[in-house]
């Protein structure tokens, strides 16, 4: 499955069906499952979430009669077969290869891929090994052995093609030679936690107490050397501390974020929503010229780095509900009220 544990009950908090068929909620105390959108709301505890609701049916569960999670169209569940297949392959297949297994023309079979996840096939097979990759050089003595099992042909790819950001004997060390510095300040939406490196700032998160905004931190970056150091991160606090109050910044900061282009641009379309509007998910999909994604619009907004910086308070449900936030819908309320106000 192509997303976490924590990152279904995220999506599921925030009931968009944006992300229906990408994956299925098992609620095991009434043994049925759902789609993401669903309106019932299960505790953490009884859920498990399954890749598809063939494995949610052989698991004992039953469709929910209140979402019909079946009613699937035709073309999300291929993308999800499709998805499977790729899961399973050592190395990518040619698209070629994959689109006549699956009766497509490589042209459909990569518009699909774009319009509902936002990366073509190739990029999801990347994707996928890189996550083998990260997880091989954690177990693996040897680079070369870990590249193998990841399905690169050669270990020097690795250099070239630098998936992970940084090199493989950096990565496998821990992070040695990367330092990110991060500090906490006090706001009216809790405790504000930013973090940034020698390049620029790379994470701002909400925390609740001190204890949670180092576990946050530490989760988000764990092979890297980590400060709390106020004095480095000091001009950055109050930065992010004049978005959050609606004071005005004369400069902007440099970041060091890693994104795909259509995250980048997915961004960068957040960051022209207007204090005080907001926009859906939908309506940023027909913005960025593909009016059928905004599901893969959707997964950008939940993967962002930088909270307020990149505002993704702003969007909302095509209903106009607020819904959700990563980092809690009363903090989500607080920003929209006072950006309205202002």
């Amino acid at each position: 499955m192509q997303y976490s544990d924590d990152q279904c009950w995220q999506i599921m908090q925030q009931r968009d069906s944006a992300f229906d068929g990408l994956f299925f909620i098992g609620v095991m105390t009434t043994k049925i499952y759902c789609r993401p959108s669903c309106s019932a709301r299960p505790l953490r505890q009884n859920v498990r979430f399954f890749a598809d609701a063939q494995a949610a049916q052989q698991a004992g569960l039953r469709a929910c009669k209140r979402c019909h999670p079946d009613d699937i169209s035709p073309e999300i569940r291929s993308i999800n077969t499709i998805c499977r297949f790729l899961d399973t392959q050592p190395s990518p297949p040619s698209l070629r290869d994959l689109a006549s297994r699956f009766g497509y023309s490589p042209f459909h079979l990569t518009r699909m891929f774009k319009a509902h996840l936002g990366v073509s096939p190739r990029q999801y097979s990347d994707a996928i090994r890189k996550k083998r990759l990260a997880t091989a050089l954690n177990h693996q003595h040897s680079i070369t052995h870990a590249a193998l099992d990841a399905g690169y042909a050669t270990p020097n790819s690795l250099y070239y093609t630098n998936p992970l950001g940084i090199s493989p004997r950096h990565y496998r060390n821990g992070g040695s030679g990367m330092h990110i510095w991060y500090a906490t300040t006090p706001t009216a939406l809790g405790l504000l936690v930013v973090a940034q490196t020698a390049k620029g700032i790379c994470f701002v998160a909400f925390a609740d107490d001190a204890a949670h905004a180092t576990n946050i931190i530490t989760s988000e970056f764990p092979a890297a050397d980590i400060s709390n150091d106020a004095t480095v991160v000091a001009d950055t606090l109050i930065y992010v501390n004049n978005l959050i109050e609606n004071h005005p910044n004369h400069r902007d900061i440099p970041s060091d974020i890693r994104a795909t282009a259509f995250q980048q641009r997915v961004w960068d379309a957040l960051r022209m929503i207007p204090r005080g509007t907001t926009l859906s998910y939908a309506a940023i999909a027909r913005q960025l010229g593909q009016p059928t994604a905004s599901r893969a619009v959707a997964q950008a907004c939940a993967s962002n780095p930088l909270a307020v910086i990149v505002p993704c308070h702003r969007v909302v449900a095509q209903s106009g509900d607020r819904g959700n936030y990563r980092w809690g819908s009363q903090r989500k309320a607080v920003l929209l009220d006072q950006e309205q106000r202002s």
